[in-house]
């Protein structure tokens, strides 16, 4: 638990809101540091993320470069099967619980790229 602290938790994988399962945010941080949102709505916003001082404190930008809100990973197991994170954006924070490992990205075409 203290290597986390010291260097951040392993976040790779794809997350689900806790309150209404509608949306889901995917994370890879060995493909230049990738993320993306997909909201009640459908629509995605993609970008990368840049882990600050405090290694589980990620800044998300959107592809143009926009900041578009920051993550707190608070929790993931040893054995990674289990997890939890805030978004924190405008004024909104959604809390995220660990779907999987492997994360999922949605493409153009609306499929879903399964990085593995």
């Amino acid at each position: 638990m203290q290597e986390c602290v010291s260097e951040g938790f392993a976040i790779d994988g794809y997350y689900r809101d806790d309150e209404t399962s509608r949306e889901t945010l995917a994370f890879l941080e060995e493909d230049n540091c990738r993320w993306q949102l997909v909201d009640q709505d459908g629509i995605c916003t993609d970008g990368q993320f840049k882990r600050t001082d405090d290694p589980n404190i990620l800044i998300l930008k959107k592809e143009n470069g926009e900041e578009f809100g920051a993550v707190h990973v608070a929790y993931i197991s040893r054995r990674r099967d289990q997890g939890l994170l805030y978004l924190f954006r405008d004024t909104r924070v959604t809390r995220f619980y660990l779907v999987s490992t492997g994360p999922a990205f949605t493409v153009e075409s609306g499929d879903v790229d399964a990085d593995r």
